[in-house]
């Protein structure tokens, strides 16, 4: 039965009443979503703080050795080196226990100036079957040797390597190359038949360096070759323990 003049008058009110509780709610749901909002972006990581600088001129000399060093430089030891780069500095902790000979070669290196001013000139990334950065090239081609190639040591029994791993690349028909290092930047597993590395240890501080490169991605965005961000190794500064 359609309702008189009279009840639609009464209704008004109430419909009104009805309307700003509805608003009053609406506010309230809004005030509260944007404070939790607010909450999470508060508590979220900030980005890293990463700033690069021009890298220098790859060196016009290098150390050359005629045989690799003794494995008794390092056998049984935790070292720590503190690598400056163009990008900040990155600190790693190498096991000489799992790897001695690979450690032995690179505390050699690191106190010859091998790797100074040398440049970080790969970048691996998807679709790669790899992903980490390679440091540690002083011809600036990735063409120099220190002289001495190494076996193969402390490779992971899965084929498995971890974020912020650090081991020893490999050259065309070679176990280990002794004069480049990478860091992993992704969890990557190395399929049966494919080249595997050597552990040397890991990073403890500075990763986010790696993650800054990474983010900018390859050159010409290639999956495999120079970061599009040159970044260089300035100096290596290595202790023991």
């Amino acid at each position: 039965m359609p309702q008189s003049p009279s009840s639609r008058r009464r209704n008004v009110p109430f419909l009104a009443t009805l309307a700003l509780v509805i608003a009053a709610l609406a506010v309230v749901l809004y005030v509260a979503v944007v404070a939790q909002r607010g909450g999470e972006q508060a508590s979220a990581p900030a980005a890293d703080d990463v700033s690069c600088t021009a890298p220098p001129l790859p060196p016009t000399a290098f150390p050359t050795f005629t045989a690799a060093p003794d494995a008794s430089v390092a056998a049984g030891s935790i070292w720590t080196a503190h690598v400056r780069t163009t990008c900040g500095d990155l600190t790693l902790r190498l096991d000489g226990r799992r790897a001695p000979r690979s450690v032995a070669s690179f505390v050699t290196l690191a106190r010859a100036g091998y790797w100074t001013d040398s440049v970080c000139h790969r970048l691996t990334t998807d679709p790669a079957p790899t992903a980490f950065l390679q440091c540690g090239d002083p011809s600036g081609r990735s063409t120099a040797e220190p002289g001495y190639d190494l076996p193969l040591e402390n490779v992971p029994a899965d084929r498995t390597y971890r974020v912020g791993d650090v081991g020893l690349a490999r050259g065309d028909g070679f176990p280990g190359t002794a004069g480049e290092f990478f860091v992993v930047h992704r969890d990557f597993t190395v399929p049966a038949g494919a080249p595997v590395y050597s552990l040397i240890g890991s990073v403890t501080s500075g990763q986010q360096i790696v993650r800054h490169i990474v983010s900018l991605g390859g050159e010409d965005f290639r999956s495999d070759g120079p970061p599009f961000t040159s970044i260089s190794v300035l100096t290596v500064e290595v202790r023991r323990g």
